[in-house]
This record gives structure tokens, sequence and C-alpha cells, in this order.
């Protein structure tokens, strides 16, 4: 993966939580126009991730380490956004539909570490299949994080 799309996704993060940012200090008017700002950039956030995804899905057996690397560090972002999730998560005050939700994202962070951890075992005749494990994975996990937030 190349340097740019590797700091694309962490930079679009802060970008996307200066604007949240901004969005508190503002007057009625100008935090929906903060709020329409931030939806672009959140857009523009999940089309980084979709583009570093694309970026690396080709990459053979010889480029495991740069497909691994961006994987980690694609995790890393999504770590701290399940971080803070959770860190707002009562489970006595949840509905039934939310605990459903974070019970999932945690089967599915699991999946994505075991998936992670069976990458780094690849062999030539493997990878390709380990690889689109892993993306397959990351999707899942994208998906139940958006539904937990969501709920």
């Amino acid at each position: 993966m190349n340097s740019k799309s590797a700091r694309t996704f962490p930079l679009s993060i802060i970008a996307v939580s200066l604007s949240i940012l901004a969005i508190v200090g503002c007057s009625k008017s100008d935090r929906h126009t903060a709020s329409e700002k931030t939806k672009e950039v959140v857009a523009d956030t999940k089309t980084a991730v979709t583009n570093g995804w694309d970026n690396v899905k080709s990459f053979t057996f010889d480029k495991k380490n740069d497909f691994t690397a961006s994987a980690k560090s694609m995790s890393a972002s999504m770590d701290a956004q399940v971080s803070e999730l959770h860190a707002n998560y009562s489970e006595a005050n949840a509905s039934a539909s939310r605990k459903a939700a974070m019970a999932e994202l945690k089967d599915s962070e699991a999946d994505y570490k075991q998936k992670m951890s069976a990458l780094g075992n690849a062999t030539a005749d493997t990878w390709d299949s380990a690889k689109q494990n892993v993306i397959a994975s990351w999707d899942k996990l994208q998906a139940s994080y958006y539904k937990a937030r969501a709920n």
C-alpha cells in the first residue's frame, strides 16, 4: 500500500472528529451547515476506507507484509471508534436491540482478529483465501459497528 493511502484513513478520522467538535460551539443554523459538512467528511472517510481496500485487494503473497500493515492500520482506527462506542454504552440502560448489536460487534471483532491471525500464517497457496477472509471479516466488522452505533 502506498504511504498516501495509509495516511488518508487516519487523517479522515481526525477530520470527522474536528468537524463534530466544531458543531458543538455553533448556532443552530451554523450547526446545520456543519452537520452537512460532517456528513460529507464521513462519506469521504468511507470512500478512503474503500479505496484503501481497493488498493490492497490485488496484493499477491509477495506483498503480504504491505497488506497486513494496511489491515492493522485500519484496525487500529476501528479499535478507537469501537472503544469510544463501548465507553458510551451502558448495558443496564440498553434496549434489547442495542444489546444484540453490541454482542454482534463483539463477535465481529473477535472474528476479525482471528482472521488477521490466520493471515499471518498464510502461505503462498493459502494467501488468496486468507486475504479474502480478512476483507470479508472487515466488512462484517464495519457493518456491525455501524449497526451498534445506530442503536
